[in-house]
């Protein structure tokens, strides 16, 4: 049996969510001796691309897979019922492979919870998200009829010095991103489309700013 294990979550600032994900589904493959392979990835799963997923569905169509293991469908998917429903029956009808949801109990070959449960779990995954954009939104309105909303997230100050030293390394901006979020606490992360800003901006790109020494001075040591 060769599975593939599927982690996400909405923001980098949830790592410790992912971990904790990755480590009860590794346990479930080595409690059955699967050999399994895993991946994971931020995203928002409601509007957002889940690239890593398509890949991830790409690779159960070519057979190097017999099952898919996540750690709840709200982890799948967000999407429209409709949508997530559309994309299990190609992985389980189309592609023969089998689909686990640990925390719900959920089974492909559990035929009966299969054709009941997972439409349950799939809408209450999608409402959650329509339900809190709409709080969101409705926040956001409340803070402006006050006066109190500046208009989206603060920027984070971000370390120009170690910006640099790591801008002048050439590393990828998603290397870059992992570098300078090494060590810091979560809250002072960036993320990779920050960094890449960060990176782009002129005065991260040319940070030594050398004063000319006019012809008629004399440098004195």
């Amino acid at each position: 049996m060769k599975a593939i294990i599927y982690a996400r979550c909405s923001t980098m600032e949830a790592k410790q969510d992912v971990d904790m994900q990755l480590k009860e589904l590794r346990r479930y493959c080595d409690a059955y001796g699967w050999q399994y392979d895993e991946v994971f990835e931020y995203s928002s799963a409601y509007k957002g691309a889940q690239p890593i997923l398509a890949e991830v569905i790409e690779r159960i169509r070519l057979k190097c897979y017999d099952a898919i293991l996540v750690y709840s469908m709200d982890r799948f998917s967000r999407e429209h019922p409709s949508k997530t429903d559309e994309m299990l029956n190609r992985i389980v009808y189309t592609y023969k492979c089998r689909f686990i949801s640990l925390i719900d109990g959920i089974d492909s070959e559990n035929e009966m919870v299969w054709l009941t449960a997972r439409h349950l779990f799939t809408y209450f995954a999608n409402m959650f998200s329509r339900n809190l954009s709409i709080k969101v939104k409705n926040g956001i309105k409340n803070k402006k009829d006050k006066g109190l909303y500046s208009g989206g997230r603060p920027k984070k100050n971000i370390d120009s010095m170690k910006l640099m030293d790591i801008k002048r390394t050439g590393l990828s901006v998603r290397k870059a991103m992992e570098a300078y979020n090494s060590g810091l606490p979560r809250k002072m992360w960036l993320s990779k489309s920050r960094m890449a800003q960060a990176l782009s901006e002129p005065d991260n790109r040319c940070p030594e700013k050398v004063m000319p020494i006019p012809n008629n001075e004399t440098v004195q040591n």
